[in-house]
């Protein structure tokens, strides 16, 4: 979506979270290990918290709560996982990532100021995946779920 126009561009995160809902519920069912399946499932944990604190903003908007978006990419990033070393798709969502993170800066910047804190928020959300996904890749592993699991009223509990 390259429309900005505000409040419409808000449902744009909104199905940013489908999206990392669905993405991350596919790959807990597919995880090789209780840590990927730790990981994937408080990743999953964030995009259902994060969807639901947004379905106030949209609502007051009068915008759509329907859960419809495209999740053609599901599959692929799914087949990428099964093929991949764990840094190698931690990498490959690097930049993936940073893209959401961008648009998300540029919400904020065209957002309403009473609107501002759910959309700053946002920008923490997709800081604190990049910074798991960057850390991931680079094999700096401890604490790379920490940003995520601050953000989460209902973490999961850690599992041997």
């Amino acid at each position: 979506m390259e429309d900005l126009s505000y409040p419409a561009c808000t449902r744009e995160l909104y199905e940013s979270e489908i999206l990392g809902e669905t993405l991350f519920l596919a790959l807990v069912q597919e995880a090789k290990s209780p840590r990927d399946r730790y990981h994937l499932g408080t990743l999953l944990q964030l995009e259902s918290e994060t969807k639901a604190r947004l379905r106030p903003l949209l609502f007051k908007h009068g915008l759509s709560l329907d859960e419809v978006t495209d999740l053609s990419l599901i599959e692929l990033a799914v087949g990428a996982y099964r093929d991949m070393s764990w840094p190698e798709f931690a990498g490959l969502n690097v930049p993936v990532v940073e893209g959401f993170l961008t648009r998300f800066e540029a919400i904020v910047n065209v957002g309403d100021e009473a609107d501002h804190e759910i959309l700053e928020s946002m920008v923490r959300h997709e800081a604190s995946i990049l910074r798991w996904a960057t850390m991931e890749r680079d094999g700096t592993i401890d604490g790379s779920l920490d940003d995520v699991i601050a953000q989460l009223n209902y973490p999961l509990p850690v599992t041997s």
